[in-house]
């Protein structure tokens, strides 16, 4: 389910605003401990389905911390993407220390200890991503943080893409709004495998690129093959596998992820609805239905049919029903772009 909702401190009296913004945001993001005075200033414009999160925050300036005990308590697997618009701020993780302002951005683990501070006049667009979506595409734990581009190249791809997500809010479904961010992850995937890898080996780069649109177009072939991969590229096996290799994953992973990612787009579109899954595991290049489905769990952590259901439920048109009010908590207030930042 698709939804929109916003949050402002001027509507909570300034002494129950610092405890009402913490739990606010421990709400989206994870639990955390968050230190403002009883005065903040902030506001939060949240998108959400069930898969990802968008926020847009602005706020003064505030601590925030992650512990151990927190990340025990409520592990969230997820990782949270940071794009500055405005301001700094500064993200300490796992020994790592990233300075952000506008034109960067980073990805950090919502399921390690983590400390954060921003700046007074500060606001920033955070895209909050299942784990299981980054760690399959970059073949397993990012090691550490690390500052992107956002400024140029692919990171600027992907930040433009949050904005237009972000101002196209009222107008796309949940579909529409997590086929886009999938998108996203994608081109981050790209721009953080690019950030690792020294300037010398940007042939290499255009190799594995090469390598995984050659995948991509023919990922609905069951005789697809690490080998027929080398051949048609005119390349040898053992030169696709150490590149591979030094980029986390193997030629079978690849071919794998593109099937899923094909067989994920077959099942959200309505012009493959009249197809049963197996159909569709079969068409998007698995030749066992079991070891698709089981595949897929894996990736996405959900079956095949709880992926069609899920999209054929937002293409049926819900009746309107006013949204109920929480006791004891001001309501999500809807605000138009124009209003004030608080």
């Amino acid at each position: 389910m698709y939804a929109r909702d916003s949050y402002r401190c001027s509507s909570v009296a300034a002494a129950e605003r610092a405890e009402w913004w913490s739990e606010i945001v421990s709400s989206i993001h994870a639990r955390m401990a968050i230190r403002v005075p009883d005065d903040y200033r902030g506001r939060i414009e949240h998108q959400h389905t069930g898969a990802y999160q968008l926020v847009r925050w602005w706020g003064d300036e505030e601590f925030i911390k992650r512990t151990g005990r927190q990340v025990r308590q409520d592990p969230h697997l997820a990782y949270e993407l940071l794009v500055p618009v405005t301001g700094s701020m500064t993200v300490r993780q796992a020994h790592t220390t990233v300075t952000l302002e506008p034109g960067g951005m980073s990805l950090v683990s919502l399921d390690a200890p983590m400390d954060m501070w921003h700046s007074s006049n500060f606001s920033c667009l955070a895209l909050v991503i299942p784990r299981a979506r980054i760690d399959a595409r970059i073949g397993g734990t990012p090691a550490r943080i690390i500052a992107l581009d956002a400024g140029h190249g692919m990171g600027r791809i992907v930040a433009d893409l949050l904005r237009s997500l972000r101002g196209q809010a009222d107008t796309i479904s949940g579909l529409d709004f997590d086929a886009a961010a999938d998108r996203a992850v994608d081109l981050l995937c790209l721009a953080y495998e690019g950030a690792l890898l020294p300037p010398a080996r940007e042939s290499q780069d255009d190799l594995i690129a090469t390598i995984r649109c050659f995948v991509r177009a023919n990922a609905h072939d069951i005789s697809l093959t690490g080998a027929r991969v080398a051949a048609e590229l005119g390349w040898s096996l053992r030169q696709i596998q150490a590149r591979l290799q030094r980029a986390g994953t193997t030629p079978s992973l690849l071919i794998r992820e593109e099937r899923l990612e094909l067989a994920r787009l077959r099942l959200q579109h309505p012009g493959w609805d009249h197809r049963t899954v197996a159909s569709i595991a079969t068409s998007s290049g698995f030749s066992n239905a079991s070891t698709f489905s089981n595949a897929y769990r894996e990736h996405f952590g959900e079956r095949p049919t709880d992926t069609r259901e899920r999209c054929r439920a937002h293409r049926v048109p819900q009746p309107q029903r006013p949204a109920p009010q929480a006791s004891g908590r001001p309501a999500p207030d809807a605000m138009p772009c124009g209003a004030s930042r608080w």
